[in-house]
């Protein structure tokens, strides 16, 4: 079964979680000419993609998926703090970058909130 599949299979809450941050990390692309940011979240954006992609080839559909994506963004919503690029909500570039970060930092939240869980409780990450 590929990873789409699991993906589509998941429950209704997890797929619209994951749908959605494939659609708003995908804007990016809509502000890599004009933003620094958007090519720094485009360019994590395809490493999580190529990331998750190899971690489903060697474990499969498991919670281990969640590291790579942990590895990735939470240096890159670091940064984006430390640069505080939103200007307000003038432009659709801000919209875009304060609703991304939200959005990634809430999955942030509950990828740590699990590993927490897992190192904490039921013992292993797979």
């Amino acid at each position: 079964m590929t990873l789409i599949e699991h993906i589509s299979q998941a429950p209704d809450a997890l797929r619209g979680a994951l749908y959605w941050l494939i659609f708003i990390n995908t804007a990016s692309v809509c502000f890599i000419f004009g933003r620094t940011e958007g090519r720094a979240v485009l360019a994590v954006w395809v490493a999580n993609v190529a990331l998750t992609l190899a971690l489903f080839e060697f474990y499969g559909f498991s919670r281990v998926l969640g590291l790579g994506y942990l590895a990735l963004w939470t240096p890159l919503l670091a940064w984006l703090v430390h640069r505080n690029a939103a200007d307000g909500l003038r432009e659709p570039r801000d919209i875009w970058l304060v609703t991304m970060f939200a959005s990634n930092l809430a999955a942030l939240f509950y990828g740590y909130l699990t590993l927490l869980r897992l190192l904490t409780g039921a013992g292993g990450i797979a």
